[in-house]
């Protein structure tokens, strides 16, 4: 719960001071066949994207489109398929940097995230 505060409000923060940002498409920095945070991309956005369900056993699955690098950030472009029941829709894309210094390795930084109205 605490990370879900702190993840919106970084976001309500982040779109007060919007300054869109488009970074560089590279490949992601994948580490024995795993794509390097995105476990922990699927930990914090998953409770988040099933706030805004009305039904409950919601799964997603997340598809790493492109690495993305911007100044000193670091990050994945995502897109986010709800797949229960069946279910293959994309709902969301998702842009997530963080910065490449010690110990903030995978901490958002910066988000967007554009749900898809289907």
């Amino acid at each position: 719960m605490k990370k879900i505060l702190i993840l919106s409000i970084m976001l309500i923060i982040s779109t007060a001071n919007a300054k869109v940002i488009n970074g560089k498409e590279d490949k992601p920095f994948i580490v024995d066949n795993k794509v390097v945070c995105l476990k922990e991309i699927e930990k914090q956005m998953t409770p988040f994207l099933i706030k805004s369900e009305m039904e409950s056993g919601v799964k997603y699955k997340f598809i790493v489109k492109s690495g993305l690098s911007y100044e000193v950030l670091a990050g994945l472009r995502i897109q986010v398929n709800r797949v229960d029941n069946g279910l293959n829709d994309r709902i969301a894309d998702l842009d997530y940097y963080w910065t490449q210094e010690r110990g903030s390795m995978c901490e958002p930084a910066y988000l967007i995230l554009d749900r898809i109205d289907n």
